[in-house]
């Protein structure tokens, strides 16, 4: 070895030493990069030299050279967004976004939503994941978009009462005695039906197009285990046959069903019977499709259970909830996002339905994946083929939505990186002013 291959080797030292402060100085700059994964130079030496001496053989080195610069795919820590599309990974698995120039991944989990309703990232490259339908996520892997259309009517078709009628009413005829349009004259109105019933309860319902309208649920106890309901309508709302209304004012009572709820000895529903207008008379709110509601108390008229409860004891006559499955049309409001990556939509008639899903993509190997710029990395073969599907299943993360990933630089540390880097390129530095002098007396003797 020559004091010419000592410069040499000093040099490998500046050059591993300044791409080493390269790497920490992007570390710092990138510790406020969402979803940045920092970079870690490794180094080996450089072809060692064989030498031979009197006592025997050895080797010298030639240098240093950079090894590799890996990236450290370590989870970072989350900072809360305001924003209900953002979104932070914990566990394994990236975000997978779909461009022109074709498919990437990111922890980086800022996106937004462009005027088509497609969720995209500052690039304007899509996430993917499972679109939603009626309220069921789909299995077809696409562009994930958020609808922004108004959501459909819905008609009522149940009703589902949980109530307790007192065991202490006494018997009687007076709602049994009066008469409703659908299934009489209509001389009754809705206020004597209500004087007239031991017990009552009203529900919202909605008909084929979102139309509302008041339903009241009448109770008589006709016997010592047996009670009557009748459930009408206003008589101005429901149309005959030919589109006229039963009554031409408000305040008159249409009977939609009616029947009856026996208890046994316990105050529970034993049996139940529903008798509907529409199945002898044909009926409908104005313009709509005929109505058709089952009412749940417990029983239905099968004998087979159902939702809702109805129980005979001697406290107080009392609702404890009523239910109904219609709603009108609905505009969306908000999004929010599950652990699952379940995206929900909250629609302003009081909806709320599951309208897509994030998908997560998993790698073999993620730290072989390549950096392409803005928090994004390519696919490459040391990686392995992504692997992806919903979030939680198969070893993937968790997904939270208002949140975001930080960086994972931790600053104290490349502090004492670049002291040392620093330390190491001076050092080399002093190799090679070194040689450089001891060259100088060399030829200062010839």
């Amino acid at each position: 070895m020559s004091l010419f291959s000592t410069l040499s080797v000093g040099a490998s030292g500046l050059g591993v030493s300044s791409t080493w402060m390269n790497v920490i100085g992007d570390n710092i700059a990138n510790m406020n990069t969402v979803g940045y994964k920092q970079g870690r130079a490794s180094f080996s030496d450089f072809l060692p030299q064989h030498v031979f001496g009197v006592g025997g053989g050895g080797q010298v080195g030639a240098g240093a050279v950079t090894n590799q610069v890996a990236t450290l795919m370590g989870q970072g820590s989350f900072e809360t967004s305001s924003n209900a599309t953002d979104m932070a990974i914990s566990g394994a698995g990236f975000f997978m976004v779909q461009g022109d120039d074709g498919a990437y991944f990111t922890r980086a989990g800022e996106f937004g939503v462009d005027d088509q309703g497609f969720v995209v990232n500052a690039q304007g490259y899509r996430l993917q994941g499972y679109s939603g339908q009626g309220g069921a996520v789909g299995a077809m892997l696409g562009d994930l978009q958020i609808p922004t259309g108004t959501l459909d009517p819905e008609a009522t078709s149940s009703i589902t009462l949980e109530a307790n009628l007192s065991a202490a009413t006494e018997v009687g005829t007076e709602l049994a005695a009066l008469d409703f349009y659908g299934t009489g004259t209509g001389s009754s109105t809705l206020l004597e039906a209500g004087e007239a019933a031991d017990f009552t309860t009203s529900v919202t319902i909605y008909d084929s197009r979102g139309q509302s309208h008041d339903v009241t649920v009448l109770f008589e106890r006709t016997s010592n285990d047996q009670w009557t309901w009748r459930a009408v309508c206003d008589a101005s709302e429901a149309y005959d046959s030919t589109g006229t209304a039963y009554a031409s004012e408000s305040g008159y009572a249409f009977e939609i069903a009616t029947g009856t709820v026996d208890f046994d000895t316990d105050g529970n529903v034993s049996g139940f019977t529903q008798t509907s207008t529409a199945d002898s008379t044909t009926w409908s709110f104005a313009g709509s499709a005929t109505p058709s509601i089952d009412f749940d108390f417990g029983l239905d008229s099968s004998g087979t259970e159902t939702d809702g409860s109805l129980s005979m004891t001697g406290d107080e006559s009392a609702v404890t909830a009523v239910e109904q499955d219609g709603s009108k049309a609905g505009a969306l409001t908000g999004i929010s996002i599950d652990e699952d990556g379940v995206i929900s939509g909250s629609y302003d008639n009081g909806e709320t339905l599951a309208i897509g899903q994030v998908a997560l993509a998993t790698f073999a190997a993620p730290d072989q994946l390549t950096r392409v710029g803005s928090a994004l990395f390519a696919a490459t073969p040391g990686a392995g083929e992504y692997a992806i599907g919903a979030a939680g299943t198969g070893g993937r993360g968790s997904i939270s939505g208002y949140a975001l990933e930080k960086s994972n630089v931790n600053l104290e540390e490349q502090f004492v990186q670049m002291i040392t880097a620093q330390r190491s390129y001076q050092a080399s530095s002093k190799v090679i002013t070194t040689a450089n002098d001891t060259l100088q007396q060399l030829l200062q003797l010839v």
